[in-house]
């Protein structure tokens, strides 16, 4: 598969880039809420640390990721390689999404 046909254009980048950041924003409440209420433990051991010495610097270290790439692609070359690991990226988010609500729904 060639990634032009999936990213014809920066625009379509950057609305992935865009989908990315609030694919991050939803993993931050709906993981700050599964810690919160002992439904979950945070699986990342880097993130796990942040979350135990500061929350609110766990937020902003989860929403700040994908702010700081949105930002590097407005200044690099494009390549063939920014598509394929963002498309990556976000199927790596949206199963983490998917876990998420899956638990969620045991809840219930």
């Amino acid at each position: 598969m060639h990634t032009k046909f999936v990213f014809n254009s920066s625009k379509t980048v950057y609305k992935a880039a865009t989908f990315l950041f609030v694919l991050a924003i939803l993993d931050s409440f709906f993981t700050d809420f599964g810690i919160r209420n002992d439904h979950i433990t945070e699986a990342n051991p880097l993130m796990h640390f942040v979350y135990e010495t500061s929350i609110p610097g766990f937020y902003i270290l989860k929403i700040c990721l994908p702010l700081l790439l949105i930002y590097f692609l407005t200044k690099l070359q494009p390549n063939k390689y920014i598509p394929i690991l963002l498309i990556i990226a976000i199927i790596l988010y949206t199963f983490v999404l998917f876990q998420h609500l899956f638990w969620i729904s045991l809840l219930t």
